[in-house]
């Protein structure tokens, strides 16, 4: 978890109308635990989700409007400046194709909010830039820029870099700096993209390091901001929660244009997103009260958010765009319930008097789960959300007929799961280093759009080691048909792409088609890069267990 750090003086000036200890008891109530605390500073724990909790004014924000300080979407002006321009040479749209910026004029800065400012890139280079692979920042010092700027590829050329007393060629920073030897391998071995003014200094080789000149000091009254990367969408939520931040540090904003060609655009930081038509019934079924839509907004304005009712029983919230983490209505639930207060929510019997139990369906599943782990296999449990790379490319298979996650923040869960052998060869591939034999099983809900009933459970089995064969992973399958279920079934030959030729088949109980199974096909072996050679089986438990 990402740890923001600040003095306990910061809060005492903000928030000298309240008793400090109650403003730091409502800490948990916005999300953050308290990890060190001694007379001087305070340090948290914040979720990866809210990077706008990465500095003191991110979370003193929250805190003002969970205190009724201030309330509703934060309001600062962005001057329209026309002389700050960059100009986008079509080279780096091969290498790192996005750029946008933002100045920040009129305050001096101070060793306490430099170390703010800098905290605050780290975690966003980590969190939302995955290491700066996506998205990368650099902050300036303006008085030494001279716009227009250009940005552009370079073979080779000199400057100093930051931290350092003389100039360096490129080549000679990634190879002989700390920067440039960690983030090196995020670009080509060709050319590197770089940041120019119209003097010709570098101010920047993205994602790697800044220039010595454009250093950020104490007492240093303007900046510019750049943010690089691959991602358009993570590239604009950087510099989304960087500009709120200056705009709370007390800076007065201007736009920067970015020019490619004949066009034209303008990063705008004022661009607001909203869902509409959110029930007020649904978010007090949720939290089980009973508030009106004039309360819900008045929730929802104390955790910044803002809202307008839409009819008797709906509202319309709008997201500043900072706030990355809200997708859907049951974040808006959420956000009602800090805003109305968790401690007020009091819990309440259920009006039911039945007590729990176990389906039949669980029932079996127990089941089963005994009689693997007794055959020496453990259970593997994978999320429910995959991606297409691990479970199509990898498998050398072609799909269509899948659910896809609309407004996915990661290409690491895009798709719902077809099928729960790709990522039980995943998680092989990634225990390449440990003991073999390696066996693994996993029960699950599997989805299809061509299925009548579109949610299965399934069961899939693999067994990885030098050695290992049809029959032995039949053998796996025929003792847990006989111990659990007491049936027989069958075996026929089939052709399917993901097993060798001639050493798979279908599963078959009743005549039905049940499930497949074979020695997993060497290109699949070679493509997710494990070591040995692979069996496994996958059985539609839904199926079996109708029959």
């Amino acid at each position: 978890m990402p740890v923001v750090e600040f003095p306990i003086e910061d809060i005492s000036r903000i928030f000298s109308d309240y008793d400090l200890e109650y403003v730091l008891n409502m800490l948990p109530f916005i999300g953050l635990d308290l990890e060190h605390q001694d007379d001087k500073n305070i340090r948290l724990e914040y979720s990866p989700n809210r990077p706008d909790f990465s500095t003191f004014y991110g979370i003193s924000r929250a805190l003002k409007g969970l205190l009724g300080k201030e309330v509703g979407i934060p309001k600062f002006e962005v001057q329209a400046n026309n002389n700050n321009l960059i100009n986008v040479d079509p080279s780096v749209s091969e290498i790192r194709p996005y750029i946008v910026g933002m100045v920040a004029k009129d305050h001096k800065l101070s060793n306490k909010t430099i170390k703010q400012i800098v905290s605050m890139q780290e975690d966003l280079h980590n969190g939302l830039g995955r290491r700066r692979s996506k998205a990368s920042i650099g902050f300036h010092n303006l008085d030494n820029v001279n716009f227009p700027l250009e940005y552009t590829t370079m073979e080779n050329l000199s400057f100093i870099p930051l931290d350092h007393s003389s100039e360096l060629t490129l080549t000679e920073i990634l190879s002989n700096t700390e920067q440039g030897k960690k983030f090196g391998k995020l670009l080509k071995d060709s050319s590197y993209p770089v940041l120019r003014d119209s003097k010709g200094n570098v101010i920047s080789l993205p994602p790697i390091i800044n220039s010595e000149s454009t250093r950020i000091r104490d007492g240093v009254k303007n900046l510019f901001v750049e943010v690089t990367g691959v991602d358009k969408k993570v590239v604009y939520n950087v510099l989304d929660n960087i500009t709120v931040t200056l705009a709370d540090i007390g800076f007065k904003l201007e736009t920067v244009i970015r020019q490619q060609g004949n066009s034209r655009d303008t990063f705008n930081a004022n661009l607001n997103t909203t869902l509409s038509n959110i029930k007020t019934d649904y978010i007090n079924k949720a939290l089980g009260l009973t508030l009106t839509s004039e309360d819900l907004i008045d929730c929802l304005r104390k955790c910044r958010l803002d809202a307008t009712p839409n009819d008797s029983n709906s509202i319309n919230c709008m997201i500043p765009s900072y706030r990355i983490d809200i997708f859907g209505a049951i974040d808006i639930v959420e956000e009602v319930a800090i805003g109305y207060g968790l401690y007020n929510i009091e819990p309440s019997l259920p009006k039911s008097r039945l007590y729990g139990n176990k389906s039949r369906q669980n029932y079996f599943f127990d089941k089963i789960r005994q009689a693997m782990i007794g055959m020496g296999l453990i259970e593997n449990i994978n999320f429910i959300l995959s991606n297409k790379d691990i479970h199509f490319k990898k498998m050398n298979l072609s799909g269509t007929n899948f659910f896809t996650v609309n407004n996915s923040k990661s290409d690491e869960h895009d798709i719902l799961r077809k099928s729960l052998l790709p990522s039980l060869l995943y998680s092989l591939s990634k225990n390449i280093h440990e003991e073999y034999p390696q066996k693994l099983f996993e029960i699950g809900p599997i989805f299809g759009r061509e299925e009548a009933k579109f949610e299965k459970w399934s069961l899939s089995c693999v067994s990885a080691f030098n050695g290992v064969t049809f029959s032995e992973i039949r053998a796996i399958l025929q003792s847990l048909m006989e111990v659990c279920f007491n049936a027989k079934f069958e075996t026929k030959q089939s052709g399917n792409l993901s097993f060798v030729k001639g050493r798979s088949a279908d599963i078959l109980y009743n005549g039905n088609v049940i499930g497949q199974i074979g020695e997993i096909s060497p290109l699949l072996i070679d493509s997710f890069k494990i070591k040995m050679p692979v069996a496994a089986f996958e059985l539609d438990l839904t199926e079996f267990l109708r029959i």
